[in-house]
């Protein structure tokens, strides 16, 4: 009985032994790749992803702070961008803007008590024909009544799609992550309803231009 314990145990060792070389050998295939930034958002550096094969890494989603990304002395540290691998050349992985996002937190951060909190979503299609789902926030100081709500919800969507149409995929993209888009919604909103935030929540892209 004894000599039996002791062979499974043996046995056991060696199976863990054998399940641990494999994991080592399977990342020893492994090539690392370097994922550059969509250059018309910045012209940098993200990081290395690996593969065994570069093929695998098309379609692969990198996300990244801003502050990351962007040398501003004025960077949004709550604000993450994605970017998608669109092509592999060598070593270095190419990549197109696939959207953004704001942390929660900082959202939650401006809700209080007798705020209202107006959110807008669109489906847009810019210049040349690039589809985006773009969401967007006000918060007011006070409470606002349903009907001032939604005229500041059509004020936005309306602002947006048209900014969408005139400009192509590259601005587009650019001027909501530097918040450009976002200071003319408040700009247009504020003539409505005075507000504490307004900003372009989350982005995300649908096609990219044909």
């Amino acid at each position: 009985m004894k000599q039996l314990t002791e062979v499974k145990l043996l046995s056991s060792r060696k199976s863990t032994r054998k399940s641990r070389s494999k994991v080592v050998d399977k990342w020893k295939e492994k090539s690392w790749y370097q994922v550059m930034s969509a250059g018309y958002i910045a012209e940098k550096t993200l990081g290395e992803t690996p593969a065994s094969d570069p093929e695998l890494l098309t379609g692969r989603v990198i996300e990244m702070a801003k502050m990351g990304v962007v040398d501003d002395l004025f960077t949004d540290i709550n604000l993450k961008i994605r970017f998608r691998i669109t092509a592999v050349e060598g070593n270095i992985c190419r990549t197109e803007f696939a959207g953004h996002e704001i942390a929660k937190e900082q959202i939650r951060s401006q809700i209080r008590r007798n705020r209202s909190k107006i959110e807008s979503i669109q489906n847009v299609s810019t210049k040349d024909r690039a589809r985006l789902r773009v969401s967007s926030i006000v918060i007011t100081p006070m409470r606002c009544g349903t009907s001032t709500q939604k005229v500041v919800r059509k004020t936005i969507g309306d602002l947006i799609k048209t900014r969408a149409k005139e400009q192509v995929f590259t601005d587009f993209a650019k001027n909501m992550v530097n918040g450009s888009i976002a200071r003319e919604v408040q700009e247009a909103v504020n003539k409505i309803f005075p507000v504490v935030m307004v900003d372009i929540r989350k982005s995300k892209v649908l096609t990219l231009p044909s």
